[in-house]
């Protein structure tokens, strides 16, 4: 069904109201509303606190970033070094006391305070991402299976100077990215298929010199020296967090229920004083990580122009009206053709609501942990820069040939899910 908007005036500017659906209405000029954060009613205190705390400070962080016209870098880097250097050395310490407490210590307290010191420097161990686990839902593609795809992504890091992914992943999700795996890192680009059937051409080549941005500028190797100080404190805060369901609903005995209480304030209040720390963290870094996707954005202007980034933003911020269509009721042999017309035709049929979709993206994506800030406020920036001309251009008929085959395999899988 097509998407509607239903209409009010605004209190504070008289500006007629924007609503999506079941969405609360917010003023597209002002802003009046956009902010609106729904509490889950089946939260615990703490929980809703903490998830309300880091909205209103996505929100602020998001707007400073449509509001800010340059990409130049704030450098809390090496806050978040030291930060990170200090949590290795402290696992590094606990392993060796551990040790030292299980092998040299006497018959039990001290065996059972080595064990604790090792699991603490457990959680501090630094987690690498591995080939063999991305290739568990994905497809590896190589040269000979995608000659244009790998052309475009030679042409384009030759032309931003970037370093090229030595792996490329087709894989059946609604998103792109790179990531390195292994101690000794290998670049990996990854791409789902579903949003290159959705994406003309021209936003393929967005969305590639997006990612190639990132590689172009070593923002992997940013995100893995900082990686220790953004993640250990929220891993933390979620080993000592409560259940979030409220202890008089569970329908226990009265010991229980008073147990869980006080578990509950307890640990819920040193849950909240990690996740404060975690917060803060990333608040520190969050004007890098802005500055970082911007600097992306920036790359993806120029290898497709302005327009092409433009648009393939609003396409990210329609994903909910169109992440539905991509189902299992198609012909064996033309998914990939079907799939990309019906989405290509939702696309157009929606297009005059991609501004509220856009603005709506800056509520439901407010948060300091994003992987990207809100499509909306995306838009709003580039909006901002000078227009660019397409620097690349690709075979469009070519390179939807190379995508039919894993197109079709994930019809495949849909179809093998569905009779099981």
């Amino acid at each position: 069904m097509p998407t509607t908007i239903e209409a009010d005036r605004c209190p504070r500017c008289d500006t007629t109201l924007t609503r999506l659906a079941e969405h609360e209405p917010w003023c597209p000029q002002c802003e009046w509303n956009l902010d609106h954060y729904a509490d889950d009613p089946r939260a615990s205190w703490f929980w809703r606190r903490m998830s309300r705390s880091d909205h209103e400070a996505g929100f602020r962080s998001h707007r400073r970033l449509a509001e800010t016209a340059t990409t130049a870098v704030i450098r809390s880097d090496r806050f978040l070094v030291a930060v990170s250097a200090l949590l290795m050395l402290a696992m590094v310490t606990a392993v060796i006391a551990g040790l030292a407490l299980i092998i040299v210590g006497g018959p039990f307290f001290p065996i059972v305070f080595g064990l604790i010191l090792l699991f603490l420097a457990a959680l501090l161990l630094p987690r690498w991402t591995r080939l063999k686990r991305l290739l568990e839902n994905s497809y590896r593609v190589e040269t000979t299976n995608a000659p244009t795809m790998w052309a475009l992504i030679d042409r384009i890091a030759a032309e931003l100077g970037a370093a090229k992914p030595d792996v490329l992943l087709f894989d059946f999700s609604w998103n792109a990215g790179v990531t390195t795996v292994g101690p000794r890192p290998r670049r990996v680009l990854t791409i789902g298929v579903p949003l290159l059937l959705l994406l003309t051409p021209p936003q393929v080549i967005a969305l590639i010199g997006h990612e190639m941005g990132h590689l172009k500028h070593a923002d992997l190797r940013r995100v893995t020296l900082t990686d220790p100080a953004r993640r250990t404190f929220g891993r933390l805060s979620r080993l000592v967090r409560p259940p979030r369901i409220s202890a008089w609903d569970l329908g226990l005995e009265p010991f229980s229920t008073a147990a869980l209480a006080v578990w509950q304030l307890t640990g819920g209040t040193v849950s909240w004083l990690l996740f404060a720390a975690h917060l803060g963290i990333n608040a520190a870094a969050s004007e890098d990580d802005r500055a970082v996707e911007l600097r992306a954005d920036a790359a993806a202007a120029r290898m497709a122009g302005t327009a092409a980034a433009m648009e393939m933003i609003d396409v990210l911020a329609m994903l909910p009206t169109l992440t539905g269509y991509v189902q299992h009721h198609v012909p064996k042999g033309e998914a990939a053709a079907t799939w990309r017309r019906m989405l290509r035709s939702i696309q157009e049929r929606e297009i005059a609501t991609a501004p509220a979709w856009r603005q709506l993206s800056i509520r439901t994506d407010a948060s300091l942990f994003a992987s990207h800030p809100a499509p909306g406020r995306r838009h709003q920036w580039l909006a901002t820069q000078p227009a660019t001309a397409p620097a690349v251009e690709i075979d469009g008929e070519a390179l939807e040939n190379e995508i039919r085959p894993y197109a079709e395999a994930l019809h495949r899988t849909m179809l093998r899910h569905v009779t099981e």
